[in-house]
């Protein structure tokens, strides 16, 4: 599993107020298409936050389940890790660390809206599901960033997975 830590402040692990665990997937379909997200003005990877009575792959399963209404099948993962480490997390005074697993998900079914359980901020914004070429995804992306229709900390996360996917996954 490659582990990519960003700590611009050099902060030490054991000084952080907060600790927070997310698992995100690609899940990738036999069409070689990934399912996005888009929620809050953002891009991202179906997942959400680990619960500490859960395992990661059982936290990630949920996340899908809530998010898709797929119910999924974890077949390998985590294939990376980043970790972010914050001295003032978002103007708070507090340190926070971010951790995020990333796994991949191989699934042709779509969407079901019907077995979804979005949570209120979801249910409030602008959340929807949709396809994209892996070919187009980095692409898609640098362009998403330029234009500032995604978060560019999540933007750059993004592009650093597909690298490391593309790197260990996908044959030229």
């Amino acid at each position: 599993m490659k582990r990519v830590i960003i700590n611009e402040d050099k902060l030490d692990i054991m000084n952080m107020d907060d600790t927070v665990i997310r698992v995100k997937a690609l899940m990738v379909n036999k069409n070689d298409q990934l399912l996005v997200v888009h929620n809050n003005h953002t891009y991202q990877f179906p997942g959400g936050h680990w619960r500490s009575n859960e395992s990661l792959e059982d936290s990630l399963r949920r996340e899908i389940k809530e998010e898709t209404g797929i119910t999924s099948k974890i077949e390998r993962g985590p294939f990376m890790v980043i970790e972010e480490y914050y001295k003032n997390y978002l103007a708070t005074g507090k340190s926070r660390c971010n951790k995020v697993y990333y796994y991949i998900v191989y699934c042709n079914d779509g969407p079901k809206v019907e077995e979804m359980s979005l949570s209120d901020l979801e249910k409030a914004t602008d959340f929807k599901l949709f396809y994209i070429q892996i070919k187009d995804m980095e692409q898609f992306l640098k362009e998403s960033i330029k234009n500032k229709s995604i978060e560019t900390v999540i933007g750059k996360e993004m592009l650093a997975v597909m690298q490391e996917y593309k790197d260990k996954y996908i044959r030229s």
